[in-house]
């Protein structure tokens, strides 16, 4: 009888054993503190999941956030940043402490934030958004987590509480010094952008400009006689205008290409400063019946006929090519004074 006993008892404890094993597999593991909030989120490779420890706080107490990501083998997922106080405005960050721990193949990252009240109200966790993607893959997903309010009440603290409570302390200078470590290269970057943007604007500034060179003068002079010749003067009887015309091309002509002060001075002046240049002054028996006949109309009106501006055309194409070396390169061609006779 004793000995069937004890195997009753042996059986009944088994099978209790294998009741409260069957039901530690089905209940789903609660976190590692108490936490009076608990959301998952993400079912699959990716779980993320925010708990807070309190629904509703007094602005003398802290509330505790547990924000956890679970990545499978084979992804990679961004932990989501929260910023105090920015994304939760009336809040005050006091601690601040990061784990990293694996089970089995996944890989579990673990924030967690305790956050002081500065006023009565509401205290909101803002919605966060966590992108991941398969290992070596582009495209990514995105879980979404909904925004979490927690009321805060005021708080009216006695004498003793003041006195007695215990300062909570604020982030440590390792915390901020972390922080700073993740800031300054963009600072550095922004620094540096902004200097090379400056040195490319001083380089845009004083940079050397290329400053075409004037035409050749005879390539000037030659251009005007033929768009002289094109007006019609000649054929028109127009001798007045067409010799103040060519005479004022062969002027500034000889002022650009010998540096002799021409336009301003009288024809007889102008015939004894050409002594000064050789190249010009080989030119003068045929320069002087020109500038000569010139005066003649401007001054005492007289009309000469079509075959004496022709020659007065002639003789100033003629100088132009002659001083600057055309005239064999003109040979091979019709010249405007041909071109005027045909």
């Amino acid at each position: 009888m004793h000995r069937v006993l004890v195997i009753l008892a042996m059986v009944s404890l088994a099978c209790t054993a294998c009741r409260k094993d069957a039901a530690s597999r089905a209940a789903p593991a609660a976190p590692a503190e108490n936490f009076a909030i608990h959301k998952p989120y993400g079912s699959g490779p990716v779980k993320f999941t925010v708990d807070l420890s309190q629904f509703s706080i007094t602005t003398a107490e802290a509330l505790k956030c547990r924000l956890t990501l679970s990545v499978a083998s084979g992804y990679e997922a961004d932990f989501p940043d929260l910023a105090f106080p920015e994304d939760m405005p009336g809040s005050i960050l006091t601690s601040f402490e990061e784990h990293t721990s694996t089970q089995g193949d996944r890989r579990i990252f673990t924030r967690d934030y305790e956050i002081e009240p500065e006023y009565e109200g509401t205290l909101t966790l803002p919605r966060l958004e966590v992108y991941s993607h398969k290992s070596g893959e582009v495209k990514e997903d995105v879980l979404e987590t909904e925004p979490l309010e927690v009321k805060v009440k005021s708080h009216r603290e006695t004498a003793g509480d003041i006195d007695f409570k215990p300062m909570r302390p604020l982030a440590t200078v390792e915390q901020i010094e972390a922080l700073r470590r993740r800031v300054w290269p963009w600072i550095v970057g922004g620094v540096a952008a902004a200097l090379a943007v400056a040195g490319l604007v001083v380089y845009l500034i004083r940079r050397p400009r290329y400053v075409p060179l004037p035409p050749p003068a005879h390539e000037t002079a030659l251009k005007r006689l033929r768009q002289l010749a094109e007006r019609g003067l000649i054929a028109a009887g127009a001798a007045e205008a067409f010799f103040i015309e060519v005479t004022a091309i062969v002027r500034e002509y000889i002022e650009q290409a010998f540096g002799v002060h021409a336009p301003e001075q009288t024809t007889e002046e102008f015939l004894a400063r050409m002594v000064t240049s050789p190249s010009v002054a080989r030119h003068r028996a045929a320069l002087e019946p020109f500038l000569i006949a010139a005066d003649e109309v401007k001054f005492a009106r007289l009309l000469p006929d079509a075959g004496v501006m022709q020659r007065a055309f002639a003789t100033a194409e003629d100088f132009v090519l002659e001083s600057s070396g055309l005239r064999t390169e003109s040979a091979a061609g019709t010249s405007i004074t041909e071109g005027l006779r045909s």
